[in-house]
């Protein structure tokens, strides 16, 4: 492609109304993103679903979260504690 090809897509590009401008422009990046190595990932989140057993880790996740919520406050009291 020449550069004067390049300049007629761009001057037709922006004749476009912007929201068709900004989805060329979304799907020309997420070509270019599909082409690069490693740029597109053979897996989604919603792959992993149901790939560990339950409870993943021995410990089930609303327990996580409380467990994890309680040390952070034992260390935020600490450092308040510590601070003054």
């Amino acid at each position: 492609m020449t550069l004067q090809d390049v300049n007629q897509l761009l001057k037709n590009a922006n004749e476009l109304p912007p929201s068709e401008r900004l989805l060329l422009a979304s799907r020309l990046i997420q070509g270019v993103r599909n082409e690069l190595p490693g740029g597109k990932s053979p897996y989604k989140w919603n792959d992993a679903a149901g790939l560990l057993p339950y409870p993943a880790f021995g410990e089930d996740a609303q327990a996580a979260i409380s467990r994890s919520r309680q040390e952070e406050d034992v260390r935020r009291s600490r450092t308040i504690r510590d601070g003054e």
